[in-house]
C-alpha cells in the first residue's frame, strides 16, 4: 500500500530555460525569433551579476531577491507615473497646448513640463546628445 507522504508519480522536472522563451519575449513586446535562449542566460547573468535574482540550487530556476523585488517595483512606478505620460505627451503632443499660457497650464502640465526640462538639463550636464 502506497504512503501518502510518497506520491507513486514520479516528480515533474523543472522546466528548462527555453520553455520561458515565449513568455519572456511576450513580456518584452518582442518575437521569439529575436529573444533566444542566449538572451535569455545573458540577462539573467546580468541579474545574478547585480544581485537582483539569485539561482535556486539544484534547479535551473531563478527568484528574485528582496532588493531585487523593490527595484522592479521602483522602475515600474516611475514609468507608468512619470515616462509614460512624458512620452506621450513627446510622441502625441495636443497641437493646441503649445498656444496656452504657462499659467493656464493646468498644474500636472506644469510639473511635467518641469520634469522633463530638469532631464534635458542633466543630459547636458553629463555631456550626452540627442540621437
Amino acid at each position: 500500500m502506497p504512503c501518502s507522504a510518497f506520491p507513486t508519480s514520479p516528480r515533474k522536472a523543472p522546466s528548462p530555460p527555453q520553455n520561458c522563451i515565449p513568455q519572456t519575449a511576450e513580456a518584452l513586446d518582442c518575437s521569439t525569433a529575436d529573444y533566444r535562449l542566449s538572451a535569455l542566460r545573458y540577462d539573467l547573468s546580468k541579474l545574478r551579476a547585480k544581485g537582483l535574482v539569485e539561482k535556486i540550487p539544484h534547479s535551473r530556476r531563478h527568484r528574485l531577491v528582496p532588493n531585487g523585488y523593490r527595484i522592479c517595483l521602483v522602475f515600474l512606478k516611475l514609468f507608468e507615473r512619470i515616462y509614460a505620460p512624458l512620452t506621450a505627451g513627446l510622441l502625441r503632443p495636443f497641437p493646441a497646448d503649445n498656444q496656452l499660457q504657462n499659467q493656464r497650464l493646468s498644474q500636472l502640465d506644469r510639473l511635467y513640463q518641469r520634469v522633463t526640462h530638469a532631464v534635458d538639463d542633466l543630459v547636458r550636464a553629463v555631456g550626452l546628445k540627442a540621437a
